[in-house]
């Protein structure tokens, strides 16, 4: 579900996997779609960040503050 709600949002999928069951299931994305719902409901989960990326936070650089970084937040 993750992948698919990735890939109808646009964006560019990257997994790895060595392992030919998970190699499989990754492909069998493309053979369904998630409702409007279902991605509604995914939208409005609570999102978590585990590394905040504040790193590439700076005054010379592309993103001068957090909410530049993470422009949809």
């Amino acid at each position: 579900v993750c992948l698919k709600w990735g890939l109808q949002q646009g964006v560019s999928l990257m997994v790895k996997s060595f392992n030919k069951e998970r190699l499989k299931e990754n492909l069998d994305i493309f053979d369904w779609h998630l409702s409007q719902e279902e991605m509604q409901t995914i939208n409005c989960l609570p999102q978590r960040r585990i590394f905040p990326c504040d790193i590439f936070i700076s005054p010379d650089g592309p993103y001068k503050t957090i909410e530049e970084l993470w422009d949809e937040d």
